[in-house]
C-alpha cells in the first residue's frame, strides 16, 4: 500500500457548489477518495473564508478544515454566462453537491432535474436544513437552531439549568458525512443501472437520527428524555468525576466492571450497601451512588485512578481539552494530524478524515485553495476558451 495505489473515486469529477460545513465535507471526503472536486464560489467566496475564532488575523481555519484538495472557481450564478457555464460543467461531473436553501437551485436552472436531464449518469446530491417536505421546507438552519428543533439542547446540560447547545458542530459535521455515504450509494449503483440519483440529506433528519433511541423511547413508550447532565440516566454508575487535580469519566455499570470496581474504589460503604448491589439497584439508588463514589474519586489524582482502571480494563477516560487531545500519545500514534502546503509555500495543519483502507492511502494533501485560482485549470487555457464555454 502506497500514496499512488488507485483510489475508489480516481477518474471521477465533484462539483462542490455548496459552503461552510456539511456540504464542502462531504465533497472532501469524495476527494480524499481519489476525486477530483471543482469549488464553484460566489464571488466573496464561501461564507467560510471569513469564519473563525479569530477572523481578523486572516487564519481561515473552518475553510481550511473542509476543502483540501479542491479547485476554485468563481462563478455569479446570478449571470446568465456564469450560470450556464456552471450548467455546461455538470455535463461531464460525477457528482454535483450544494446545499442552498430548497428551490434556489431549481430556479436557476441548476437543480436536480435540469441537470440529469442533460446527464443521466450525475449523482446530485441536495443538502437542507429541514428537507423539501412539510412546514419548515424553506426555512434555512444552522447547527445550532436544528440542536434546537431537533431536541438535543432539550437533553443537554444541566437538569436545573437552561438547555444547552452541543460543543463545536456536530449537526453539520455528521451530514458532510451522511450526504458522502448517500454518493457513495448512489455511485455503486449507478455501476449496475448505468444511471446517476438524486440524493436528499436534511441536517434535520441527521439531527433526529443521531439520538435515535430517544425517539424511540417517545414514540414506543411516550417517554420525554430530559436533561441529566454529565450522568446518563440509563446507566449507573456513568459519568464525569472529579479527582484530587482534574477531571474523569468513569463508566463502570456492568456488573463485571462494577465488581472490579470496588476492589480499586476500596471503599466499605460503597461495597457493602445493599441499595447497590445489582446494576438495577444502582440506577434506582443513582442519587445516593453518585455522591458517595464522587466523593472517593476526589482522594487521588486522576493519573493514579487511570493507570488501576485501565489495568482493570475498565472504561475510563482523562477529560481533555483540544490541546490535550492533539498532544497526546493516541493522537499520535493515530496519525491524525496532517500537514499541508501549497505552491506558495504556506502551510496548515488539519485533521484527516477517520476512515481508513489497506489497500491504499489517502496521499500527499493540498491546502484549501485560494478564491478563483483553479479557474484556468478548470475553465480553459485561454479566457477566449473561457468565454465560449469550452471546459477541458
Amino acid at each position: 500500500m502506497t500514496a499512488t495505489s488507485p483510489r475508489p473515486l480516481d477518474g471521477l469529477l465533484v462539483l462542490d457548489f455548496s459552503q461552510i460545513v456539511a456540504g464542502p465535507l462531504a465533497a472532501m471526503v469524495l476527494g480524499d477518495l481519489g476525486a477530483r472536486v471543482v469549488k464553484i464560489e460566489p464571488p466573496r467566496g464561501d461564507a467560510a473564508r471569513q469564519l473563525g475564532n479569530r477572523p481578523n488575523d486572516g487564519y481561515q481555519g473552518m475553510f481550511e478544515s473542509f476543502n483540501r484538495n479542491k479547485e476554485s472557481i468563481v462563478l455569479d450564478l446570478r449571470n446568465p454566462h456564469d450560470r450556464e457555464t456552471a450548467l455546461a460543467l455538470t455535463d461531464d461531473a460525477d457528482v454535483v453537491i450544494e446545499a442552498s436553501r430548497v428551490g434556489v437551485m431549481d430556479r436557476l436552472g441548476l437543480g436536480a432535474a435540469a441537470t440529469r436531464t442533460r446527464n443521466k449518469r450525475l449523482v446530485y446530491v441536495t443538502i437542507s436544513a429541514y428537507g423539501e417536505r412539510g412546514p419548515n421546507a424553506e426555512r434555512g438552519g444552522v447547527d445550532v437552531a436544528i440542536q434546537a428543533e431537533s431536541g438535543w439542547m432539550s437533553i443537554t446540560g444541566e437538569p436545573d439549568g437552561l438547555p444547552t447547545k452541543l460543543g463545536s458542530i456536530p449537526i453539520d459535521a455528521a451530514t458532510g458525512h451522511v450526504a458522502a455515504q448517500g454518493a457513495l450509494a448512489a455511485l455503486l449503483a449507478r455501476e449496475r443501472s448505468g444511471e446517476g440519483d438524486t440524493v436528499r440529506v436534511s441536517l434535520y433528519d441527521v439531527a433526529c437520527h443521531l439520538h435515535a433511541h430517544d425517539f424511540t423511547d417517545y414514540l414506543t413508550q411516550g417517554w420525554v428524555a430530559k436533561r441529566t447532565g454529565n450522568f446518563p440516566a440509563a446507566t449507573t454508575p456513568s459519568g464525569v468525576y472529579e479527582t484530587a487535580d482534574g477531571t474523569m469519566v468513569l463508566a463502570a455499570y456492568m456488573p463485571h466492571h462494577w465488581a472490579a470496581a470496588l476492589d480499586i474504589l476500596d471503599d466499605d460503604e460503597l461495597r457493602n450497601d445493599p441499595r447497590f448491589a445489582t446494576m438495577k439497584d444502582r440506577i434506582i439508588n443513582r442519587a445516593a451512588l453518585l455522591p458517595k463514589l464522587q466523593d472517593v474519586l476526589r482522594r487521588r489524582t486522576t493519573a493514579d485512578w487511570m493507570a488501576d482502571f485501565s489495568h482493570a480494563r475498565i472504561t475510563s477516560g482523562i477529560v481533555r481539552d483540544t490541546a490535550d487531545a492533539a498532544d497526546s500519545d493516541q493522537f499520535d500514534a493515530a496519525s491524525l494530524r496532517l500537514d499541508m502546503v501549497d505552491d506558495d509555500g504556506r502551510s496548515v495543519s488539519v485533521i484527516r478524515t477517520p476512515a481508513r483502507f489497506d489497500s491504499f492511502e489517502i496521499g500527499a494533501a493540498r491546502r484549501a485553495p485560494r478564491l478563483d485560482s483553479g479557474r484556468e485549470r478548470v475553465l480553459g487555457a485561454s479566457a477566449a476558451a473561457a468565454a465560449a464555454g469550452f471546459l477541458s
